[in-house]
């Protein structure tokens, strides 16, 4: 086979297999990720391959599968599949590897609450302010609101940086899989700065909805972000409304 594929444009690594697990079709992105292979399983390390047969043989996954793949430089690294079958001989998948930054946060987080835990009583209000912290990460993690028939609302506040929509991109597909939702609405409503950085992580995530067959709405547009978000409908299932009490006013919108 070759790389010549429509899942080029995919920002993120994507394939197509059929119902034997043999790669049909693959993005870029997949072919710099794990060089070019002609099975899903070949890409896996020893220990995920009966895994990955199990859960992708199934009808229908009911969650993320998070497996160990072997990069084209041979080194092993972790990554979440979200799978999707759109017909009984054509599966696509989807595959995220694994972020570190939410982790080396969480990580310096508890690693601050241990050494609190093994002072004195004068420190327990550092140990507060490390709760709190902890308590920020997870609120950062969760931003997802389901509004019931495969309807999730996802308001964005601050600033719109890079930063921001890595630490909870993950957590916003691991959200969205697990409700099975098909249609996500994005709230610009409460944003202020748009770094482009920002924008480009968010039409990444916008990508990954449009592979798992998800319906895109971006609400709360300001005029002076127009010009940043305008390119994000050309080539995506994306519809830009005006504010959020106009989506759930529609419902042809919501269908």
């Amino acid at each position: 086979m070759t790389s010549a594929s429509h899942l080029d444009e995919w920002p993120l690594p994507a394939f197509k297999l059929n119902s034997k697990l043999a790669i049909v079709e693959y993005s870029e992105e997949a072919k710099k990720l794990v060089g070019d292979c002609s099975s899903f399983l070949e890409i896996l390390d020893e220990g995920s391959k009966e895994k990955a047969r199990e859960f992708l043989s199934s009808d229908r996954p009911s969650e993320p599968l998070e497996l160990n793949f072997i990069s084209v430089s041979k080194e092993l690294f972790l990554g979440d599949v979200y799978s999707k079958w759109e017909s009984d001989f054509c599966l696509n998948i989807v595959l995220v590897p694994k972020g570190n930054r939410l982790l080396e946060i969480t990580s310096q987080l508890l690693s601050l609450r241990t050494r609190l835990q093994e002072t004195n009583y004068d420190l327990l209000l550092e140990k507060e302010r490390t709760e709190e912290l902890l308590q920020q990460v997870r609120q950062l993690s969760a931003p997802c609101i389901d509004l019931g028939k495969k309807h999730v609302l996802i308001p964005l506040f601050g600033d719109l940086d890079p930063r921001k929509i890595e630490v909870i991109r993950f957590h916003i597909l691991n959200r969205i899989y697990e409700t099975g939702a098909e249609t996500v609405i994005m709230d610009l409503t409460a944003m202020e700065q748009l770094e482009q950085g920002g924008v480009d992580y968010l039409e990444s995530l916008m990508q990954t909805f449009k592979v798992m067959g998800i319906h895109g709405i971006v609400t709360g547009i300001k005029p002076q972000h127009a010009l940043q978000l305008h390119h994000l409908k050309n080539g995506h299932d994306l519809h830009f409304v005006s504010s959020l009490q106009t989506v759930l006013a529609s419902r042809k919108l919501l269908l």
